[in-house]
């Protein structure tokens, strides 16, 4: 009784996960979002999602810190409706890298706008929303 619950379960993840990789390999998108609290503060952020594989871009600016700030990011992606779920180097700067896990939700609407969801934290603290609206790019 035990091993058809455990088969179940586990054919149940494959199911998904499958799922996820299919719809991760048949989306081809590029966003844009942008905020900007004054004239020294801003942040840019460009997601490129193409078969699977994801371009993160994260340019900005803090009103306490004299330099700008660019973000690379580059690695794979799994797609669960509108959830996004990446795994890859993130490249702060020419020397720093490390291995990055971010998840968000991405929502298009029908004006052309769209909406983007993170829990990850913004490079300048406490400056800017987890909550940014930008626009779909077609190419």
């Amino acid at each position: 009784m035990l091993n058809k619950a455990l088969i179940g379960i586990v054919s149940a993840l494959v199911f998904l996960f499958i799922q996820a990789v299919i719809s991760s390999i048949n989306t081809k998108a590029t966003y844009e979002f942008s905020t900007k609290k004054n004239d020294t503060t801003y942040e840019t952020l460009q997601i490129i999602l193409d078969d699977g594989h994801a371009s993160m871009l994260i340019n900005g600016k803090c009103q306490n810190e004299n330099s700008a700030y660019s973000i690379r990011f580059n690695g794979l992606y799994l797609r669960f409706q509108n959830h996004y779920y990446l795994l890859g180097m993130e490249h702060i700067g020419n020397n720093n890298s490390q291995l990055m896990f971010n998840d968000f939700f991405i929502d298009s609407l029908r004006s052309g706008d769209a909406i983007y969801i993170s829990r990850t934290p913004s490079f300048c603290q406490n400056s800017f929303s987890e909550v940014l609206l930008g626009k779909r790019i077609i190419k």
